[in-house]
């Protein structure tokens, strides 16, 4: 849904842009001789910003990526030497999307030079990682999930959720943090919209210019 909207705001004539001065700052860093800003270069638009500005040290470009408009789900950003080699890069996470047991996120690589360094799809690596079987019972549901080889049962009482998903699922929420100058991604594993077994992670490398997934693994929600 959020990019249809941006798509149908960015083909307007004029299509919202606001001026510099009126920019709304989402995210700055100004420590250890960097200045960074994010700003918003449209007004939000059904809860969305559809387009943003990157300043660093003074240099600006504008990115069409998209940003929820609340300020509870401002982007995110920090500099970190994420790929191993030569200068620090800008790492940039964005919330594309919210909603009942769903969210959204979207990630950004880049060097001074505005170069973007790519990184892999994390929902395709755990998705390859992850199997199950739905068992409906009198008065349970049970998931028989297989995880990089691993197995585990969960059991939980029919009447426990409003709807329970046919097989164990991922992907309907991503986040990203960085941790030890490593970035990582986080999928919770979901048998319905608010019950989650545990969470995949997909820890990212520098693999010949790309960041790709080097460590997936589950951990168990207590």
């Amino acid at each position: 849904m959020p990019k249809l909207i941006c798509a149908a705001i960015i083909a307007l004539p004029g299509y919202l842009p606001v001026p510099n001065q009126e920019r709304t700052v989402l995210a700055e860093i100004k420590e250890n001789q960097q200045d960074i800003t994010l700003s918003a270069t449209t007004k939000s638009v059904q809860g969305m910003y559809c387009g943003i500005a990157f300043t660093w040290n003074n240099r600006t470009k504008i990115f069409p990526w998209e940003s929820i408009s609340e300020p509870a789900f401002y982007p995110e950003v920090m500099i970190t030497n994420i790929d191993g080699k030569g200068q620090d890069e800008a790492i940039i996470i964005l919330t594309t999307g919210k909603g009942t047991g769903a969210r959204g996120s979207a990630i950004h690589v880049l060097q001074e030079d505005w170069t973007e360094i790519p990184v892999g799809d994390p929902i395709a690596e755990a998705q390859n990682s992850l199997s199950s079987m739905y068992k409906d019972q009198e008065a349970t549901v049970e998931y028989r999930i297989n995880i990089n080889g691993k197995k585990y049962v969960y059991s939980y009482p029919m009447d426990g959720a409003g709807s329970w998903f046919e097989e164990a699922s991922i992907g309907r929420i991503l986040r990203y943090r960085v941790q030890d100058n490593k970035l990582i991604a986080e999928m919770p594993v979901q048998v319905s919209p608010g019950t989650y077994t545990g969470t995949i992670e997909v820890e990212y490398r520098e693999y010949n210019g790309e960041l790709l997934s080097s460590e997936v693994r589950y951990i168990e929600d207590l």
